[in-house]
């Protein structure tokens, strides 16, 4: 088989674009997928790898939703989409000297690249069809799936924990922008709002609290954003932002202390 349309190539990350991507999260379209792209990429690349499994049972079951190649030249765009995504957010973590954080980012881009690539190429046939999602699927799940014990790896080789993608201190130097008026009021709330955001996401289904004071803060920050006149509101949405801040700042330091 050979590739369709060359796929883009992936020459390194670009943290301004990350910069530009969070401000997307509260003033673009498709805010809440970008943020799952971001604040849980983990668990998107095995939904990803999930929904590639599932297609080649649909292939082999001669189902009539089986994929077609437009189907697959769409994924692969989505793929190399989403490599690109976190190549820019490598290049942010490098920049804000987490280097952990930087290698959990540049594995998630080579394994999305991977899959891309495999989902570039002609398909002649079912057969083809299947051997690419399969190799797709498999080119996620080595970077994002739990190894089993027998595989005699050594722990963390090539697998990626959760990856926090909000900063708590830039979360704070914006609540402190909103409250001192230390420039455009609807940027500060909306720098406060992005951290929350990835927050939020981050927490979903291990820290509840946590998602929990997040949503509410972002809501409140929101219905405050819509009513710059009310102080009250502006006050009552910077409080509870400061408490979800703060929320996120227990949480943190002691999954770091644990592990």
């Amino acid at each position: 088989m050979t590739p369709a349309t060359p796929p883009p190539a992936l020459t390194g990350g670009d943290a301004a674009a990350a910069r530009h991507r969070r401000d997307l999260l509260v003033t673009g379209n498709g805010g809440r997928m970008l943020a799952e792209t971001i604040g849980r990429p983990v668990l998107r690349a095995r939904q990803t790898a999930q929904t590639y499994r599932a297609a080649v049972q649909d292939i082999e079951n001669n189902r009539c939703n089986a994929p077609d190649s437009r189907w697959l030249r769409v994924q692969s765009a989505v793929c190399h989409q989403r490599a690109r995504i976190a190549a820019d957010e490598q290049a942010l973590a490098i920049e804000n000297n987490q280097p952990a954080q930087a290698a959990r980012w540049s594995a998630l881009a080579t394994a999305y690249g991977r899959a891309g690539r495999h989902l570039a190429h002609t398909v002649p046939n079912a057969g083809a069809a299947v051997a690419m999602l399969t190799a797709a699927a498999i080119a996620l799940e080595k970077t994002v799936l739990p190894l089993p014990a027998q595989a005699g790896l050594t722990e963390g080789t090539a697998l990626l924990s959760n990856i926090p993608a909000f900063r708590i201190d830039t979360g704070r130097q914006a609540l402190a922008a909103a409250r001192t008026g230390d420039g455009p009021l609807g940027k500060a709330i909306n720098g406060v709002e992005v951290e929350l955001l990835l927050f939020a996401c981050w927490a979903e289904g291990q820290h509840e609290t946590g998602h929990h004071v997040a949503r509410q803060a972002v809501r409140a920050l929101d219905r405050a954003r819509n009513a710059e006149e009310d102080p009250q509101a502006l006050a009552a949405a910077l409080h509870l932002a400061e408490q979800a801040l703060d929320t996120a700042e227990t949480i943190t330091t002691r999954n770091d202390e644990e592990h």
